[in-house]
Formats: C-alpha cells, structure tokens, sequence
C-alpha cells in the first residue's frame, strides 16, 4: 500500500509533555471494555527487541493503542485484546475497519479509529492513557518513536517496517501482551490451515503470479521481491513471482515497485491478481490496449480482487490469511485451469 504522508505536527512539545505526565499515572479508574485484556499467565516485565531499540514491559498491559495500520491491531484482536485506537483504514475500506477484524470481534466494542492521513494524533492518543503501544506496522515510525516512547512503551518492528513475516509479528505481539503461548498456537493453528490448503491444491506448484493494488491508471503496484510478506504467502501454496515483475526496481515500500502503463507487459504471469481501490481504476486499466494483450488477460488467468483482500494478501496477519484464503483460493484454481 502506498505510504500514507504525514504533516509536521505542531505541537510536538505538548504532546511529549502529556506523554510524560501521563505515563507516570495510574489508569484512574477502570479501563473501558476496547483496551482491556483479561488475566494471561505470563511473566512480567518482558523485553522485546525492536529495531528501534528494545522496549520493556513492566506489567500485563490494560490500555493498548495501536498505531500500526494493519499487522498490529490484527494479532492483538486475534490473541483476544481489543486496542483502544487504531488507525482508520477508510481511505482503503469501507467502515474504517477491515472485515476480519470486525468479524474477530464478535459484537465488543470496536476500537476508535485515528486519522492519521496527516501525522500521527499525539495529543488523543496520549489522552487514551495506553501502556503499550504497538507500531511494528508502523510505516516512518522512527519519525514519531521518541514522542510515542515518551506516552508509553512502543514496540516497533524486529527486522524493519514490512520485514517481519507474519509469525514473528504474531510472536512479538503476543509477548508484549503477556499471551506468547497463545501466539504460538495460533500461529501453529494458521500454518496448519495454508499447509492443508497447498495440499489440497497440487496445481498451485510452481506456477508463477503476479499481484499488487490499483489506486489509479497510473498508481499501479505489483510485489517485485519474493521477501515480501505477500510473496511469500503465495510461496506457501506452492506458487513463485512471476519473473517480469522481480526485475523492477522498489519504490518507496519495500519490495514493491510502481508500474507504468507503458510497462504494462512486465505483469505476465501464469496468473495476475491485481487489486483495484475503486470502480473507477478498474475501468480504467481493464479498458487499456497494453494491458487487453497481456497473455494472462487473453487468456483469462486474470483476477480483480476487491481492496480489502488486496490488504489481507499484502499485510497478512493470523486474521487476515483466513479471510484471503477464503476470497482468493477458489478464484486461483479457476485461473490456472485456464
């Protein structure tokens, strides 16, 4: 997904003022149902690496606010803890919130949604009184660490943003929150569920794809590297980068590259999966001449997908794989008999 920009926030000392005046607070009173873990077994404190440097624990957090659009607030609801805030995915999905999180949900109070198009909120996030913020999928979060880190503990990314496959995600998150046990199971349980559907899909092996999201007819994406989380997500049905797109150079996300509609050949793949942010940009690169002559189009091993799946394929998470496998298996076998 391309990297949302960000304002430069004006009232950065106010901000790392409250920060620093509330992280030495009590809660003041019982934490709201969003935000609220129940009793895990599990010692504290707990410290985490990050690549921006280790973050410690002292306590079973009660407050969590989530600053990662994506990876961090889906592990956490997955371990069963509800973020108090995270960021709005309306720009992307309809409701702010993706399906399978509002699914994980079943009925609790959603989290507040932050507008974060401009720069992260400090002042309201400060207000929310957390005791862990977790921003490992947090793109630019070096920027914003200090003043967070001055709220409360932040974890940021082991690796790097978009370099931490998902388990470890999962792992890292599940650590920070006291539930590393149930972390493992669930991502014990995930990796079950893709080994079964490999398994029951032999046709998957070695077939090349090519997949990216469609903001416009000339804001096409495609995953360029086989490090990327996406890539290797299809690698574990059995399936590998289509070559035309591993020889484009990255753009300013890691492992993924911008296509030209002059460049539109370089998509070919045995199937192409490409994920559109409107009607509009879907009628706008399907009515190209370049693109009606890719093979895979002609031939009908083409799949539009709706964003949210183009997020839940992009950022996959222990939520959001479930939720892709769903969408996308069915419509692959049928690419690829073609």
């Amino acid at each position: 997904m391309p990297a949302l920009t960000r304002r430069r926030f004006l009232s950065f000392g106010a901000a790392a003022a409250a920060g620093l005046a509330l992280a030495g607070c009590g809660d003041g009173g019982s934490a709201p149902a969003a935000g609220t873990t129940a009793p895990a077994a599990a010692g504290f404190p707990v410290t985490i690496d990050g690549v921006l440097g280790p973050v410690t624990v002292e306590r079973e957090p009660q407050r969590v606010v989530s600053v990662g659009q994506y990876r961090d607030v889906d592990a956490a609801v997955a371990l069963g803890v509800v973020p108090l805030a995270t960021p709005t995915l309306a720009p992307f999905i309809a409701g702010g919130i993706s399906p399978w999180v509002q699914t994980a949900l079943a009925g609790r109070p959603a989290p507040q949604l932050l507008e974060t198009t401009d720069g992260l909120p400090f002042e309201q996030i400060a207000g929310l009184r957390p005791d862990l913020i977790l921003g490992a999928d947090r793109n630019g979060l070096d920027t914003d660490y200090a003043t967070l880190s001055r709220i409360a503990p932040t974890l940021s990314a082991g690796a790097g943003y978009n370099k931490d496959p998902w388990p470890v995600a999962t792992t890292r998150v599940g650590t920070a929150l006291g539930r590393a046990d149930e972390a493992a199971t669930l991502v014990a349980d995930v990796e079950g569920r893709i080994a079964s559907t490999k398994t029951a899909n032999p046709g998957f092996a070695g077939r090349t794809f090519a997949f990216g999201p469609v903001l416009s007819a000339n804001s096409i994406t495609v995953i360029n590297n086989e490090a990327d989380a996406s890539a290797s997500f299809f690698a574990q049905l059995g399936m590998q980068l289509a070559p035309g797109v591993r020889s484009l150079q990255a753009g300013s996300i890691p492992n993924r590259a911008s296509v030209s509609p002059e460049r539109l050949d370089v998509l070919d793949a045995d199937v192409l999966l490409l994920a559109y942010a409107s009607p509009a940009a879907r009628q706008a690169v399907e009515g190209m001449e370049l693109f009606q002559r890719i093979p895979a189009v002609q031939r009908r091993s083409y799949v539009a997908l709706d964003f949210p799946v183009a997020i839940a394929l992009g950022f996959p998470s222990a939520l959001s794989i479930g939720y892709g496998l769903d969408q996308v298996v069915p419509q692959l076998r049928s690419a690829l008999a073609k």
